[in-house]
Formats: C-alpha cells, structure tokens, sequence
C-alpha cells in the first residue's frame, strides 16, 4: 500500500485529468483517503473531444461516451459532484469546498492535484443571450443538438480547432453554416498557413461559406440572431455557436502565493512552489526538458499523460527519488469532413516550415524547424508518417544519436 492510512488527497477537477489522478492513485494502492471535487457540471467524467464531432453528429450518446473505469471506485474515494474548489488557504494545506447548496467547508489535505482545466472563452456581452451558445461541456453540446432538428441556420464564430469541428460537424448534418473566421484561414493559429489553406478549401467543398478577416464586435438576439461586424456589416442567424478559445479555471488560487499568470505554474515535474500540490492537463504551465520553454497543452492525451506523471512525482517524493520531468511531445488531432488531422510536438517559434505528401489521398504532410532542427509535423491521413515523426522528434530533442535511424524505421 501506498502513502499512510491518515493521509488525504484532494483532487480538483472531474475531467479526464482528474479521472486520471483518482485511478492512477487506486493502481498504485494508494491507502488514505481520496476526495474528488468534480465540479458544477454534476456528472461522471466523459471524452470531450467527442462533444464537437461525434455526439453532434449523432454518433454517440451522452452514455456511451462516460470514461470507463477500470475496477470500481475503492472505499477510500469520496466523490463531491456538483461541488467546487472555491479558495486555498495559503497559509495552511486546506482547500475551501463550496458545495451544491452552497455551503462551504474546508478540507486540509496532504496533496493537491489540481486539474480544473478550462472554461469556453465568452465576452460578457455575449453571454446567456438567446440563441448564443459556447461549446465546453456536455450540457452545452446538448443544448446545442437539441437545436438541430429545425435545422437552423447557424453561424459559428472561431475558426480553431473547435469552431471548425462544429462547422464541419454541422455541415455534415446538412445545415446551412456560415464559419466566421478572426485571420485569413481557419485553424492557421494551430496549424500554420499551410494546412489553414488546406483547411479552408475543405470547408468551402463541403458548403460551407466563411467570413474572413472579421471580429464580431456585437450580438442581438430579437428573434434571429444580429452579428455586427468590425467592417461595419451584418448578417442573422437562427443559431450562433462561439468557439473563442479559453481560459483557464484557476481563479479560485488567486492569493495563495503560487504562480498564475498563464494557467498555474509549475516545475518539470508539474509541482507547484507548494511541493504537494501539482498540476495536470490544460491548466498546467511547465517547463518542457525537451523544447526549452514553459508551455500550456489543451490536447486530450496530453490531460492523461499529465496526470499519471503527476502522481507518479507525487510518489517519489513520498519515497525520498527525485521526481522525474515530464517530457512528453505533445500531441492532438482533429476529425472533419472523414479527414483526420494530426499534429506530434511544439511548433512555437519555428523559422522554417517544409511541405510534401505522406500517406494515402495525396494530402499534406508539414514538417516545423527551429534552428534547423524539427520540432513539429503536422498531417492529413498520415497517421503513421505522424507518429513516426513523433518518434523523431523525441528522440531528436533529447541528443539522441540514432533519431535518425528512428525516422528512417
């Protein structure tokens, strides 16, 4: 068994790195005591990344998306749904609870994960208007679906990767989608200008009509919706979808000394300035080993990751090891149109971009370099060239003299 009988872990957050924490410590035979706040969406963990594709398509359902837990929850987790982590006490390791009814309790603790990732970005001119929805959580993805079966013509606002998921998601259904796009191509913040390009074509074969180079400057909902635009036009809409990015949900740390000017701070080894309180997923800023700079991932597998190397820090600071770094290459994808894209490493800061073909269907493959080095590729079908770039990379980073024998297999 691990870690003393009297011990108490708090986990904040009830997402997929949250999830992650909670069953990597019951593996691990964890012996105190385990309290997960799951926060105010009241529900078991589930994939999100299914909320702007498969789930608004029909595909799945709410059901058959719930993560799956390996054996059941031990009697040593106690799970707060619908509760919050309101304030840390920044003097003493005790975490404020506010509950459903909202009442508070504090909880001290001897670890800490927090894992409360993010909130959809919305102005707050926009917020709780009629017919504006933003996409973060189920609820939301439901509200949306809901809306579908009157095929309202529906106008998303962002062009990243989830406002052109639900463009192509809503296309697919056969709905009548203007995507307004911030730049001059969708997706071009993630991606770069090559595969935007790429991106955009896919869009306008599939029917749907872009906005380019246009912000939103505001919204009325009197029966359909009104979008003003900073050129000074407009347009309507039955039904408009926000994908303005996010922000991260650390607000209820401010005071507490730690660092939060771009999520929470931490070490290679994702601790805090407070060793027993760690961070995983998209409200973890670190400094990776590997590319040399402090970074924040809001990618699916990167929550998992994170959180199994969180514990696994946490525990070799209870065994008196050095904690390891956290070291892995980022990596994401999307799925519009049946094309999947894919994207292995940090391409921040790249000098010099190559394109070719790679896979099947004669799409683009990227390569990203810094320096003369690759620190990102980036693929259309190419599962396989991606992943083997992966490799490269890696291995490429760490002065690994056979990164090129990796490639080449």
């Amino acid at each position: 068994m691990v870690g003393e009988t009297s011990q108490t872990i708090v986990v904040a957050g009830g997402s997929l790195a949250g999830h992650t924490v909670v069953t990597e410590l019951e593996r691990h035979g964890f012996a105190g005591q385990i309290v997960w706040v799951r926060g105010r969406e009241g529900t078991a963990p589930y994939s999100r990344p299914a909320l702007s594709k498969e789930l608004i398509q029909g595909k799945v359902t709410a059901e058959t998306i719930r993560l799956p837990v390996p054996q059941p929850y031990g009697p040593r987790v106690r799970i707060m749904d619908g509760a919050v982590c309101a304030g840390l006490d920044p003097h003493a390791d005790r975490v404020l609870v506010t509950q459903p009814d909202l009442s508070e309790r504090w909880i001290d603790f001897d670890a800490l994960f927090v894992c409360t990732g993010t909130q959809a970005r919305v102005p707050e001119a926009f917020a709780g208007l009629p017919g504006v929805h933003s996409l973060r959580t189920l609820a939301d993805a439901e509200r949306i679906k809901d809306r579908l079966a009157v095929r309202p013509r529906t106008v998303v606002v962002g062009a990243g990767l989830v406002g052109s998921e639900m463009a192509a998601s809503l296309r697919s259904c056969g709905l009548p989608v203007e995507l307004i796009v911030q730049g001059q191509l969708p997706m071009e913040a993630v991606f770069g200008a090559e595969l935007g390009r790429f991106c955009l074509e896919r869009h306008h074969a599939n029917g749907v009509t872009t906005r380019l180079g246009a912000t939103v400057t505001a919204l009325t909902a009197e029966g359909p919706v009104t979008l003003t635009y900073d050129d000074g036009e407009s347009s309507t809409a039955d039904m408009v979808v926000l994908g303005l990015g996010a922000v991260t949900s650390c607000d209820w740390l401010d005071g507490c000394g730690l660092d939060l000017s771009d999520g929470l701070g931490c070490d290679e080894a994702l601790r805090t300035a407070r060793p027993n309180i760690l961070a995983a997923g998209d409200v973890a800023n670190w400094r990776h080993p590997l590319f040399g700079h402090r970074m924040r991932v809001e990618h699916w597998s990167n929550a998992s990751a994170q959180a199994r190397h969180a514990v696994e820090s946490w525990l070799a600071g209870q065994e008196g090891r050095q904690p390891p770094a956290f070291a892995d290459v980022p990596y994401f994808w999307s799925d519009q149109y049946g094309l999947k894209y894919q994207m292995v490493g940090h391409a921040r800061g790249h000098d010099e971009v190559h394109v070719e073909e790679a896979g099947t269907g004669g799409y683009p493959f990227v390569t990203y370099l810094r320096g003369g080095r690759i620190v990102a590729a980036a693929g259309v079908n190419a599962p396989r060239a991606v992943m083997r770039m992966k490799a490269r990379i890696q291995a490429d980073l760490a002065g690994d003299p056979t990164s090129e024998e990796v490639y080449a297999r």
